[in-house]
């Protein structure tokens, strides 16, 4: 993957903190999604589209209209975590992507 362009650290470091993610998992997300630079995104996306090729999406991706799953769909074409990132922020799934980077991320974190 390519190095993380100026505009991705400036949106990541612009995103709002979303309200639905727990404060002990809040920053600890946000720095795992820092440190990953963009593989996080990736691999949400990468999932969501599995799964809802599968006939199991995941709830936020079944919830975007078919313009915003063109958007994301195109960015994940292009490898660009910071359109990925910039169209959850703007439907409302920044704390999926939180959440995400916790979850799945976490131990790979604490490796580094």
């Amino acid at each position: 993957m390519q190095p993380l362009s100026y505009y991705y650290y400036n949106v990541l470091e612009g995103l709002e903190r979303p309200s639905d993610v727990p404060s002990n998992e809040l920053q600890e997300g946000y720095d795992i999604l820092y440190r990953h630079g963009g593989r996080i995104e990736i691999d949400l996306l990468r999932r969501a589209e599995d799964g809802n090729a599968q006939g199991a999406p995941f709830h936020w991706y079944e919830d975007l209209d078919d313009e915003q799953r063109a958007k994301l769909h195109k960015a994940l074409e292009e490898n660009n975590p910071a359109k990925i990132l910039k169209v959850m922020q703007r439907n409302g799934y920044a704390g999926v992507l939180y959440h995400h980077a916790w979850a799945n991320f976490q131990t790979a974190a604490g490796a580094e």
